[in-house]
């Protein structure tokens, strides 16, 4: 579904979108930085990462109780979730488009192994989105009710597949932004 709306994607309408998803994600992200500069601490050394991937009960309630400590962090960790959600739609939109974009200038044959491999990658992040929307509900349940076994292991696994499944998307466009370059350079030698 996706992947076929990107397909009607003019070049220059296609470049237009990317330039505003580039912009919103550096606009999200940098409040996401904001947010997470009272967060970090001996207990949540990646700040909200950490909390993110604390697993078990004992680590979430040491993760809250050294926020708890810090004048403000509470409530900046409580921004974080829920501007999460917004930050989530301007990675997933970037991502999309820059692996359409090696779609488009790399992997150009919609037959091969390389071109599908990326059509899988661009539902694979919109898949990674809805885990990071089920690990924020996880997050923001311990956060508001007290952590629970379920939902610290909840927010773990959607944390654990949501960042495997970004890492790929990650390293296949960077795989194919390096094949652009050699093959573009090996065009300008000749």
């Amino acid at each position: 579904m996706f992947s076929s709306t990107f397909k009607k994607l003019s070049n220059a309408s296609e470049k237009k979108l990317l330039i505003l998803a580039i912009t919103t994600f550096l606009l999200a992200g940098t409040c996401m930085v904001q947010f997470d500069t009272l967060l970090k601490t001996a207990e949540a050394p990646l700040g909200i990462i950490s909390y993110e991937l604390a697993q078990s009960v004992d680590n979430a309630d040491k993760i809250l109780s050294s926020w708890n400590a810090i004048d403000g962090a509470m409530k900046s960790a409580e921004w974080s979730l829920w501007f999460d959600y917004i930050f989530i739609i301007t990675y997933v939109s970037l991502l999309c488009l820059l692996l359409k974009r090696v779609l488009r200038f790399v992997w150009t044959d919609d037959e091969s192994q390389r071109y599908k491999l990326g059509i899988v990658l661009i539902r694979m992040v919109i898949f990674a989105g809805i885990l990071d929307i089920v690990e924020n509900f996880a997050l923001l349940q311990m956060f508001y009710n007290g952590v629970q076994s379920h939902w610290a292991n909840l927010a773990f696994v959607a944390a654990m597949l949501k960042f495997m499944k970004l890492a790929l998307a990650i390293l296949y466009v960077l795989v194919g932004f390096i094949f652009f370059l050699f093959k573009k350079n090996r065009h300008v030698k000749k």
